[in-house]
């Protein structure tokens, strides 16, 4: 199983939208769960937020396209546009599978919002241990791109602590 999600999130096609997609979930959840009283609420919020994120992500690199080339507006050009900042729901899918698995179980909306959190971190830090292999980086070098993606996740956790 645990192979079978790596595929899924493994971020080669579109590294940067699948990284965006668990920062931003978990920020997400970090701000809008300490406003949510029910998971339907947080979750439904949450996947509004991420789909807004998408489409934007998608105009902006649409419009960054075409101010850069001079290119006209075309079905097929936001369509490609779509589908590939789509890697950014392939990032959050993890951490909002966790929060409905927990759901399902019975486990609390704080607990359970706390470990789609912890995900998200653990996700960024295992990202950078693959950037850094893939990159050949070695002693110092490699423990600082894991610290990287380590604070960076822990930014997560300190926003959820921030606004709870």
């Amino acid at each position: 199983m645990g192979s079978a999600i790596w595929r899924w999130i493994d971020p080669e096609e579109n590294p940067s939208g699948v990284i965006y997609g668990t920062i931003a979930v978990g920020a997400v959840l970090a701000a809008e769960s300490t406003r949510r009283e029910t998971f339907a609420d947080t979750i439904e919020a949450t996947t509004l937020i991420l789909g807004l994120y998408w489409l934007a992500h998608t105009y902006a690199t649409v419009v960054g396209r075409r101010l850069a080339t001079g290119e006209t507006l075309s079905a097929g050009g936001l369509w490609r546009a779509f589908i590939h900042e789509g890697a950014i729901v392939k990032g959050a899918a993890v951490p909002i599978a966790v929060l409905l698995i927990l759901w399902v179980c019975g486990v609390g909306l704080n607990a359970s919002v706390t470990a789609s959190l912890w995900t998200s971190a653990a996700l960024l830090a295992t990202f950078e241990i693959v950037a850094a292999f893939r990159g050949h980086a070695r002693g110092v070098q490699r423990v600082f791109q894991v610290l990287v993606g380590s604070l960076l996740g822990g930014g997560i956790l300190v926003v959820r602590l921030l606004l709870h």
